[in-house]
């Protein structure tokens, strides 16, 4: 189960999803939905020829590393957990106690429901309660309308531009840096 950091495992409850450990016999699934071209097509770089060896590699990582956190996203169907995603803080940074944002939601069953902003509150919740953070960030592409609006439902602001940060097909694409500060998120 990687929904540990620093020895203690944590399961984040909401009333949506849960947030969790995931298996190491989930990674085909995240080979899956990571080279679907419209789950990764925000994504900050190109999954499209992800491997099983990828997934194993990331996981292992994931699960030792000494800088970040990933949960599992459970949807809850009828009292049942459906793993749909993965969240991460990673980059965490306890010196200037901040943390890098990241999220995808695989089963595309889910877009739209408001899970991607439930997900997003937990996983501040835990950055700011648990880790004691004063900073969350991310970067999200300027086309991807939903997860902008679901980082503003969290609490998130724009903090600013990166100007032709994402290479697309039809040339570059701007990036827009997102945050939540400590004093925003006790609002």
């Amino acid at each position: 189960m990687i929904a540990s950091f620093k020895g203690k495992k944590y399961e984040l409850k909401g009333k949506k999803c849960v947030l969790g450990g995931i298996s190491k016999n989930s990674l085909p699934q995240f080979v899956k939905w990571m080279t679907d071209s419209k789950v990764n097509r925000y994504l900050s770089r190109d999954y499209s020829g992800q491997t099983l060896k990828d997934e194993k590699k990331w996981y292992s990582h994931a699960k030792n590393g000494k800088d970040e956190v990933v949960f599992g996203i459970y949807a809850l169907d009828n009292g049942k957990k459906r793993l749909i995603g993965s969240v991460t803080l990673m980059k965490i940074d306890f010196t200037h106690k901040n943390s890098e944002f990241g999220i995808i939601i695989g089963d595309k069953n889910y877009w739209g429901k408001g899970i991607g902003s439930e997900v997003t509150k937990l996983i501040a919740d835990f950055g700011f309660k648990v880790l004691k953070l004063n900073s969350v960030y991310l970067t999200v592409d300027m086309e991807n309308k939903g997860g902008q609006k679901a980082y503003k439902r969290a609490g998130f602001k724009k903090a600013g531009v990166l100007r032709e940060h994402v290479k697309r097909k039809k040339g570059f694409s701007e990036t827009f840096i997102m945050d939540l500060i400590r004093k925003d998120w006790k609002k």
